[in-house]
């Protein structure tokens, strides 16, 4: 286990923040950890989970005290997701994404925005950050989506797959290309779009091996009319939200990774030492 307690050594926490790593562990452990197993092979939602996840008011550790949050550190944020997803990869997957989907309104957006989206997370909404396309995945300047203005609204149109919370998430936060502008990168911009937005339509949700629980979406956006007041930045500012995005979301990524191959190592210690 040596390896595994260098990986995943904790960096030292404020009073506050190890007070609530601990309540954490405690829902994991007591919670979350006995339901995996059925909500792997069912792939259910984890609606028990979140709910719980959302009574310990963890959603509102993204979000600034402002906006009705109580912000804690990246490192807290980081522990947290450990914890989570040593008991259930899919939940740990679910609760990292909603960081991962707001984080660029957090960052960019403005006064407006942040007062009317952001008391919603922390109050437990979901969210999904929506990049990956039919045929454009890490290479982001390949994406199709198009956002088409049109007076004080945005037309959505165009596709994208493989979106984690995609089905379920109730804020969605879509890259897509300014339809004004040529150049490839200059073009990508950003916007929040709502569940009940009118032509959002879920395609298909994937069927996985491992976190069968953490619903993978294919999306169509049949021209959705979303307000223009959605748009994080100006329109062509959207490369740089996205690369801030994934810049947040990998580190916690490899935090989930790391504490499902430690659970899986543990386990299978355990049933060797049991075996006969």
């Amino acid at each position: 286990m040596k390896v595994f307690d260098r990986l995943d050594a904790i960096p030292a926490l404020s009073p506050e923040e190890a007070q609530i790593l601990d309540s954490v562990r405690v829902l994991a452990c007591d919670e979350i950890a006995p339901r995996a197993a059925h909500y792997d092979r069912s792939a259910e939602l984890p609606w028990e989970n979140i709910h719980a996840i959302n009574a310990l008011g963890l959603n509102a550790i993204f979000v600034p005290e402002a906006y009705g949050g109580a912000r804690l550190s990246y490192h807290a944020f980081l522990a947290c997701v450990r914890e989570i997803s040593t008991a259930c990869a899919a939940t740990g997957i679910i609760w990292a994404t909603n960081f991962h989907a707001i984080k660029p309104l957090i960052d960019f957006g403005d006064e407006e925005r942040k007062r009317r989206l952001l008391p919603r997370i922390a109050d437990g909404a979901l969210a999904a950050l929506v990049i990956t396309g039919p045929d454009a995945g890490s290479d982001a300047t390949h994406m199709t989506t198009r956002f088409t203005p049109k007076g004080e609204d945005i037309v959505v149109s165009g596709g994208k797959t493989f979106i984690t919370s995609g089905d379920v998430a109730d804020l969605i936060l879509v890259f897509g290309k300014w339809a004004e502008i040529a150049d490839d990168r200059r073009a990508i911009s950003a916007l929040i779009l709502e569940k009940s937005t009118r032509g959002l339509k879920v395609l298909r949700k994937e069927d996985k091996m491992g976190h069968r629980a953490s619903s993978t979406a294919a999306l169509a956006f049949e021209d959705c009319v979303v307000p223009r007041a959605n748009l994080l930045g100006e329109p062509g500012a959207g490369l740089q939200l996205l690369l801030a995005a994934l810049n947040k979301s990998r580190p916690s990524v490899a935090a989930c990774a790391l504490r499902i191959a430690r659970a899986a190592l543990e386990d299978t210690v355990l049933y060797v030492n049991e075996r006969r």
